[in-house]
């Protein structure tokens, strides 16, 4: 069966994947959780924290789409 599939390969994809995958939803959802505490508290740092998830898990988004259609 490895004459026909890198199986080193696969694994670095299938890691990088579910790394990549796992990351970005869990910052997606740290992003979510300090806009919550920004309108609820009124604090300005849930704001801060917010938007700098959110521009990784969309600069992790431009990379991927990059990849994807750049090969």
């Amino acid at each position: 069966m490895d004459k026909y599939i890198d199986l080193p390969a696969l694994g670095q994809v299938l890691l990088a994947s579910v790394v990549g995958g796992i990351g970005l939803v869990a910052l997606f959802a740290i992003g979510l959780r300090g806009l919550s505490a920004a309108q609820d508290d009124g604090h300005n740092s849930g704001y801060l924290v917010a938007g700098s998830s959110f521009a990784v898990v969309l600069t992790g988004i431009a990379l991927g789409l990059y990849a994807l259609l750049a090969a």
